[in-house]
């Protein structure tokens, strides 16, 4: 090779690119470039920074732990994972907890996948219609979206797909969207039914896998009331119930983790994003005697419980508890609620809001049909104010606001009158391209009126 040859070299394009400019450094919600200019993050760095950018006591736990052991691999423990570990199975919805730990939110529902399997001792897995749970194999044989499997290899396992109601819809035998019915729940039920007989034929049913919110596939709340209810059916078949509450656990929905609400207790939860608030680290939790069903060394992966990232971990754990981030975020989720409905009130296109905790979406419509080009318009002109938020949904038409937790009052403001401005430029831009086509197809008209005479 010719070492004097200048070359450039690019990012792969399989990661979807990137949004806004190249930033430089961060604080709390804003992240900056280089000339200082400041954006107000709406996408928490994809869920993650639930405290904020550069939170200074995470940024301070892992500056000193830096200085004294960065990696150990992982079989060499550390102090930082111990700690880590109790802190976290302290908090943890299980009365004799065990920890797992893992690098990515991926590499947790494998690993759950693991667990799932030794203890059963079956294979299946059943998922759910807009799930999401990551893009490794195994995770991705989850994940509900067709074309993200496409280059993949084929399932590790049997697994089958159950339609969960859709929050923002009735079932056609329900009445109003969000409430359940008998007739809407029996219809799911019945669906699930024939998903778990399915997988009862091809090795037994392992795991019932399913987000409390499916919040990559539009922000969709599944009610503690129906997390109940498929968690027995899952036992009901010698199954485990596996919570994936890597986007929602650890205050980012409002609850430190979502079995507060059940009856029922998750027999896996799966944690990260929050847990890291920037740094690589997720977790497999349960009870020590269905963890450890899977034997030592079947799940190993060289940074998972790295020191760096457990120290910064531990930080994390604390602040969630001693500003009670979680309620902090249902404060914030409220205050959204008011916005984003009183915006929806003015704007009819914009439907179906719903929040829970630091979450937030709504649906962009036109003539009462999902509208991509129009909740691409709102993110367009969000992004014209430096308010960086994303689309998504199964439509490809819902706009998500994913702020920090942490905010101040001025910082609300600005996210607040961020929406605002963005919703209507996005309707002022609308009618006038309207108006524009209205009056191409009268000129036109005319121009043939005239081509005739």
């Amino acid at each position: 090779m010719n070492s004097n040859r200048l070359r450039t070299a690019y990012e792969a394009r399989s990661t979807g690119t990137t949004a806004g400019p190249a930033f430089s450094s961060g604080q709390g919600p804003w992240l900056r470039t280089a000339d200082g200019t400041a954006w107000f993050d709406g996408t928490s760095g994809s869920g993650a920074a639930t405290l904020g950018h550069q939170h200074p006591a995470v940024v301070e736990a892992a500056a000193a732990q830096l200085t004294r052991l960065v990696h150990t691999g992982c079989k060499l423990n550390s102090d930082p994972r111990t700690r880590m570990v109790r802190r976290l199975g302290a908090l943890s919805p299980y009365r004799e907890p065990a920890v797992l730990p893992t690098v990515t939110g991926a590499e947790a529902v494998e690993a759950a996948l693991k667990v799932a399997r030794a203890a059963t001792g079956h294979r299946s897995v059943v998922s759910f219609r807009h799930a999401y749970h990551g893009k490794t194999a195994g995770a991705l044989a989850l994940t509900w979206r067709a074309e993200f499997k496409q280059f993949s290899a084929g399932s590790p396992g049997p697994v089958f797909t159950a339609a969960l109601p859709d929050p923002r819809r009735a079932y056609e035998d329900g009445p109003r969207p969000g409430v359940e019915a008998s007739g809407g729940t029996a219809a799911f039920l019945a669906d699930l039914t024939a998903a778990l007989d399915e997988a009862e034929l091809h090795g037994g049913v392992a795991a019932v896998v399913l987000e409390p919110i499916q919040v990559t596939e539009g922000m969709l709340t599944v009610a503690p009331a129906l997390l109940d209810r498929i968690a027995r059916a899952a036992h009901d078949r010698g199954a485990l119930l596996v919570l994936d509450e890597i986007y929602t656990g650890l205050g980012r929905a409002g609850r430190m983790f979502t079995a507060e609400l059940m009856a029922e207790t998750p027999d896996l939860t799966l944690v990260g994003k929050t847990l890291g608030n920037g740094f690589p680290v997720s977790a497999v939790l349960g009870e020590q005697r269905v963890m450890d069903a899977l034997p030592p060394g079947v799940q190993t992966s060289t940074y998972s419980g790295s020191p760096l990232c457990c120290a910064a971990a531990s930080a994390v754990l604390d602040i969630l508890v001693a500003q009670d981030v979680p309620a902090r975020a249902r404060i914030l989720g409220q205050r959204l609620d008011d916005r984003l409905g009183k915006l929806a009130a003015d704007h009819p296109w914009m439907t179906s809001v719903r929040t829970a905790g630091a979450l937030a979406a709504f649906d962009c419509t036109r003539h009462g049909r999902p509208d991509p080009a129009r909740a691409k318009a709102v993110i367009e002109a969000a992004s014209q104010a430096r308010l960086l938020l994303f689309g998504g949904g199964a439509e490809g038409a819902t706009v998500k606001v994913v702020p920090p937790a942490l905010l101040t009052e001025e910082e609300l403001g600005f996210l607040l009158d961020g929406l605002t401005t963005a919703v209507s430029d996005a309707d002022r831009r609308d009618a006038d391209r309207r108006d524009a086509d209205r009056r191409n197809v009268d000129r036109r008209d005319a121009d043939r009126g005239g081509a005739l005479r």
